[in-house]
């Protein structure tokens, strides 16, 4: 028996189930769910590990948390101050005066974070290229800090204007700031990069949701104690626990940011370079282009409407998932989402007390779903509910029928939005299929956009989790530089280079540690950069001239170039170079025929069943714990040698 030590665990917290996947050496990967813990969700984490490897003694705990995330969507957040620099205490307010909607007169904005009844300026100034224009002076540090104790503060943000060229004043400001013993987020460490809101908008966010984080990471250590914990980051790569405690505005996409890497992995060893991460979970859909088997990455993210610069896969989520309640507006029209039956009471069909009709009652009541098959957590379909809750609707909804053609319709809005509203033909994708609910709606979504192929990898229910295992810890540090192409700029790269290595060795990461420089540069004169990967000696102009082409369609080598930011991105090596194919699917079921609604008698077939060079015709539903593939008449799918199911939807010519 492998020593338990060597156990690695990757947990995934979603809205309705908390997923587990343990690797050891010698060992097959084990999976569970279990519910989510809204109210607490390291108790989830904690039940989830227990049951998947009870002993606990595990080496390593990867983690993708949805803490953050939940906190700015509820604004269960921290009292927080915002400190920044005299005349600029609308800056979260103003904004960047562009519409969200721009023909929709009613749109309303967010609130900002922070009320402008508790913004402090202080009087200082430095100027973009790091003088000090006005002198902070130690009688103003000592106004400030009691203008802020006054306040009451649970966490202190301090933005104070071009801190990114030199970070004296605020440094200065965190000092004496220090002894309020609240947490403070300094904007000069967390992003020292230029635009101001943005940089002010980040800054507040890591404040507001610091102490709810904290709170949250001494609760699962606490439970946890024996195994090292790392965080998954919403750039798609993993951090230690105290860089996300301090910095938790790196995890706001945290959780969907695992399933997008084992995406990307996925698609790889299926022999798709470019693909689409599809993952339908309980209570959301995300999706994200995947290039080169890699998820696209940017610093320009938003959440609730609230942006922040910080690293993050290119992801968009709506509000369609398994557990998305189906309702008819004042019109009549049926809609679906973005509201959630959640993890309690859940949909109908858990028998939990929910009454609402959802898509997973949807799929219950056109026999997509196996009522005699036990759900994670022990639960059982109960298809009298299902029906019954979907029964409530108007007949002109269309019932089940009804509901599964709106939410389809919205995910296919949201897979447009990251491919041909982008100009990437869909033709030539594949759809990698994951989540809970994910391979239920695949091929049928896969066949209205236009892709080349679907893949449902061999444990898509478990794939996010699986994703914490095949991460990279990483670290991005960065600096605006706005500077031209030809100066030289070899010792911002090495400062930045040193800074990540540091930051990782910091947080205990073995092994080669590779690196990457990214600059953001744009022809003189435009507003916003692209981001363009460099080597040591290269010439950014021409390859900003290549990625304008490849972007616009179009160059202009006779313009000035200017270097506006540079990164560098440092990686350690994940605990598993590829994603594993001998998953353990529980003993293979006779197959059996099952009447479904729109299709008549459909093949019901055991996944575990399946060798690599199987095929299964539609109609079809090919079941494993965690999810059900669903094939319509005609399509094919075929096992690889990993383990993934194939299904080709373009003609053999075409591939």
């Amino acid at each position: 028996m492998a020593e338990p030590r060597r156990a690695c665990a990757g947990v995934d917290v979603g809205g309705t189930f908390t997923d587990v996947v343990v690797h050891a050496a010698g060992h097959r990967p084990r999976a569970v769910k279990v519910p989510t813990t809204p109210d607490d969700q390291s108790v989830g984490v904690h039940r989830g590990v227990g049951q998947a490897w009870p002993d606990t003694a595990l080496r390593l705990l990867a983690h993708g948390t949805t803490t953050a995330t939940n906190a700015v969507l509820q604004r269960s957040l921290a009292r927080t101050v915002l400190v920044t620099t005299d005349g600029f205490a609308d800056v979260l307010a103003i904004a960047r005066q562009d519409r969200p909607a721009l023909y929709d007169l009613r749109v309303t904005r967010p609130a900002p974070l922070v009320p402008h009844d508790r913004v402090v300026t202080v009087v200082e100034r430095t100027s973009p290229d790091g003088e000090a224009v006005v002198a902070l002076t130690d009688k103003e540090i000592d106004r400030v800090v009691h203008q802020v104790e006054r306040l009451k503060p649970e966490s202190v943000a301090v933005s104070l204007l071009f801190s990114y060229a030199n970070d004296e004043h605020e440094r200065r400001l965190c000092d004496a700031l220090s002894r309020l013993n609240v947490p403070i987020t300094r904007s000069s460490v967390l992003l020292p990069e230029f635009r101001e809101f943005e940089r002010a908008s980040t800054c507040v966010l890591n404040a507001a949701v610091e102490p709810v984080m904290r709170r949250y990471l001494s609760n699962l250590t606490a439970r946890l104690p024996d195994p090292m914990i790392t965080v998954m980051t919403s750039g798609g790569g993993t951090a230690g626990v105290d860089f996300v405690a301090a910095a938790p505005v790196h995890t706001l996409l945290s959780g969907p940011a695992a399933g997008v890497v084992a995406a990307g992995a996925v698609a790889r060893c299926a022999g798709f370079g470019d693909a689409i991460a599809f993952d339908m979970g309980g209570t959301s859909t995300d999706v994200c282009l995947i290039r080169n088997g890699q998820p696209e990455v940017s610093t320009s993210a938003q959440i609730a409407g609230l942006p922040f610069r910080t690293p993050a896969v290119g992801i968009h989520t709506v509000g369609a998932g398994g557990g998305s309640i189906a309702w008819v507006d004042t019109g009549g029209a049926l809609r679906v989402g973005p509201r959630s039956a959640g993890a309690d009471p859940g949909p109908a069909c858990y028998g939990l007390g929910g009454t609402e009709p959802t898509v997973t009652d949807a799929h219950c009541v056109l026999g997509h779903l196996d009522p005699d098959r036990e759900l994670g957590g022990g639960l059982r379909l109960d298809i009298d509910a299902a029906t019954r809750a979907v029964g409530a609707l108007p007949e002109p909804a269309g019932g089940a029928a009804g509901i599964l053609e709106v939410v389809r319709a919205t995910m296919a809005r949201a897979l447009r939005k990251v491919s041909t509203e982008r100009g990437v033909d869909p033709a030539g994708l594949a759809l990698v299929a994951y989540g809970g609910a994910g391979p239920l709606h695949a091929t049928a979504l896969a066949r209205e956009l236009g892709c080349r192929a679907v893949v449902v990898p061999p444990a898509p229910g478990v794939l996010s989790a699986l994703g914490l295992l095949l991460a990279p810890a990483r670290c991005e540090a960065s600096r605006t530089v706005m500077t031209a192409a030809d100066e030289d700029l070899t010792d911002a790269w090495a400062g930045l280079e040193a800074q990540a290595r540091e930051e990782l060795e910091r947080q205990g990461v073995a092994g080669d540690i590779t690196v990457t420089w990214i600059a953001d540069a744009r022809y003189a004169g435009q507003s916003h950069e692209l981001r363009i990967v460099a080597e040591s000696g290269a010439d950014l102009a021409q390859l900003l001239h290549h990625a304008h082409q490849e972007s616009y369609g179009y160059a202009m080598p006779d313009e000035p170039v200017v270097v506006v930011t540079l990164r560098v991105v440092a990686r350690g090596e994940p605990i598993l170079s590829q994603p594993p194919s001998d998953w353990d699917l529980g003993e293979p079921a006779p197959e059996r025929s099952r009447e479904i609604g729109g299709a008549g008698a459909a093949r019901v077939v055991s996944r575990s069943g399946l060798s690599a060079g199987d095929s299964v015709t539609g109609p079809a539903l090919i079941e494993q714990p965690d999810t059900t593939t669903l094939l319509a008449s005609g399509e094919v799918a075929v096992v690889d040698d990993a383990g993934n199911l194939v299904v080709n939807l373009q003609p053999a010519g075409m591939r």
